[in-house]
């Protein structure tokens, strides 16, 4: 009898032996699959958030063309009315220069 329970001991130390060799074999499974997913998630969160920052970059560079485009074309309108409103003093002031170049350095 003494032998029996000896070697169910055995047999029942054996098939825990087994378990834990199949329980660290899925575990270190586990552990694997859990670093790749975790890999992959931080792999694709970076590319994520890099194509997010273009293209946030993308409209602001953009945003700030249109708003060079309004200022310039408001100055080149300002030039235009200053031009305008200029434009028919320029025989004026060019006479009156002739005049002054002719009296201080003669003809």
């Amino acid at each position: 009898m003494a032998e029996t329970i000896a070697d169910e001991v055995r047999a029942k130390e054996a098939k825990a032996r087994e378990i834990i060799a199949a329980a660290k074999t899925e575990g270190a499974r586990l552990i694997v699959t859990a670093r790749t997913a975790g890999e992959q998630a931080v792999k694709e969160a970076r590319q994520k958030s890099h194509r997010y920052f273009r293209d946030e970059a993308r409209k602001a560079e953009a945003e700030a063309g249109n708003a060079a485009a309004k200022i310039v074309d408001g100055g080149r309108a300002d030039a235009k009315k200053f031009y305008d409103k200029t434009k028919s003093r320029v025989a004026e002031v060019s006479e009156w220069l002739v005049k002054e170049v002719v009296s201080a350095y003669g003809d």
